[in-house]
């Protein structure tokens, strides 16, 4: 039973890849073009502006693996992994991974998890109490300063002592969603001294189309769901990225869900900072005037694309799903990562960057910071699958089952706790976890940026 929920999984995932998942190499290449790309039309209202002139670039090559977060043996280096998440907590596999700072402790928030089958000499398995198959997410932290070699995580444990996967309850203490697969933890922020989490859930189509908010007063280990905070066939905040600004709001930066995950454009709204208890006082950014002077409006409805990642007349063709928002202090900006399919002779697809000087934009034009094929990615730490165009293999990290399965790039998730920089020369490297498909799994990258003469 646990190997054909397993193979389940695998299929309905390889069906929506996340990358390059059953991909010929040539259309994985930077050799594919736009006039493949899903294209709509778009709103004649909308808050994009013009992207400014790129002056903070990307040092090319600087793009860099730093260690595997999560799983038993790093399969890159045949090594064990500083984490050892299957024989310390029965955590073989899992992804995302969006982290936030509280109570002194950064914590990670992973996705669709895979259980050992004993734990302790105790049954673990999906369905194996306390698991329920409505839940099947992790939670991790840490306390460390040093990515040297790696951070050392802990998880959130339930009874027997395994890793626990977090369920948000009702007043009457019951789920009050369920956390299946493609319906997992989004985003985390700490507010007034408590922890809240947007959780996706009701799954449509290729991902979930409702978030909630949740809030966590004992560290993770119970969530207590506070109200929905998007939802609907026009629910535009599914996967979100949240900072605090510098004039009282925290900002959300959201990506749509359902049928255009993956496909989506980003939008911003805003909340006082002090006020995740309660659903009032969100506003969504419309229009961005001709002074750059942002309007924001409440109603979802209101909330209006910052920018298109391929726009020609009125044919858009976006690529956004999860995304990832910090200000970096070492070049003055906020910087958006996320992963694009979108692949062209400028750009090709990968991990892309965007810098602003406000929350609103204008952004700048996207930079390629990782791409697996130019910078090291396949025939490395990524599975470069093996078919009758590359029959023979060039790696040995696929997952067992899988080795015509590609692996890929996405959940790009800044690590703020450990960027670095030099603020008089510009410059800044940068931290961030990455899902990688097959192997399943998650690392950490690092990428330099640096400022234009």
């Amino acid at each position: 039973m646990r190997m054909s929920i397993l193979m389940g999984l695998i299929l309905i995932l390889a069906a929506c890849a996340p990358t390059a998942n059953n991909i010929p190499p040539k259309a994985a290449s930077s050799g594919s073009s736009q006039s493949s790309a899903p294209t709509r039309i778009i709103s004649t209202a909308s808050a994009s502006q013009a992207a400014p002139p790129n002056n903070i670039v990307y040092v090319p090559g600087s793009s860099q693996k730093v260690c595997q977060l999560t799983g038993e043996t790093d399969r890159e280096l045949n090594q064990p992994t500083a984490n050892q998440t299957a024989s310390r907590f029965g955590l073989v596999s899992t992804d995302l991974g969006y982290s936030f700072e509280h109570n002194g402790s950064l914590f990670f928030l992973f996705g669709d998890s895979f259980a050992s089958p004993t734990f302790d000499g105790k049954p673990n398995s999906f369905k194996d109490p306390p698991r329920t198959p409505d839940d099947n997410d992790a939670i991790g932290f840490t306390t460390d300063q040093s990515l040297s070699p790696c951070i050392k995580l802990n998880f959130i444990t339930d009874s027997i002592g395994a890793y626990k996967n977090p369920v948000v309850l009702n007043t009457q203490g019951q789920p009050a969603i369920t956390l299946r697969n493609f319906e997992v933890p989004i985003v985390g922020i700490s507010d007034g001294g408590r922890m809240y989490v947007i959780f996706a859930t009701d799954l449509t189509a290729v991902f979930a189309t409702r978030t909630v908010m949740a809030e966590s007063d004992d560290n993770a280990n119970s969530f207590h769901f506070l109200y929905d905070f998007s939802k609907g066939p026009d629910a535009k905040f599914i996967n979100v990225a949240i900072a605090q600004g510098q004039d009282g709001y925290l900002y959300f930066w959201g990506t749509q869900g359902g049928p255009l995950y993956r496909k989506s454009a980003p939008f911003l709204a805003r909340k006082p900072i002090g006020s995740l208890s309660n659903a009032n006082g969100i506003e969504y950014l419309h229009v961005v005037d001709s002074h750059g002077t942002p309007k924001f409006m409440p109603g979802e409805s209101n909330a209006m694309p910052l920018f298109h990642d391929y726009l020609s007349g009125q044919q858009v063709a976006d690529c956004m799903g999860e995304l990832g928002v910090e200000w970096n202090p070492f070049v003055q900006r906020w910087m958006m990562l996320y992963n694009c399919l979108n692949d062209t002779p400028k750009n090709p697809r990968g991990i892309y960057i965007r810098m602003a000087e406000q929350p609103w934009g204008p952004w700048s034009a996207a930079q390629t910071i990782f791409n697996p094929i130019k910078d090291g990615g396949y025939c490395h730490f990524i599975h470069r699958a093996v078919t009758s165009q590359n029959p023979t293999p060039c790696d040995n990290v696929s997952d067992a089952g899988r080795n015509d399965t590609w692996g890929g790039e996405y959940g790009p998730y800044f690590l703020g706790r450990f960027t670095s920089g030099d603020t008089a020369r510009g410059t800044s490297t940068f931290y961030y976890t990455l899902s990688i498909w097959n192997p399943y799994t998650q690392i950490i990258m690092k990428s330099t940026i640096q400022t234009l003469p």
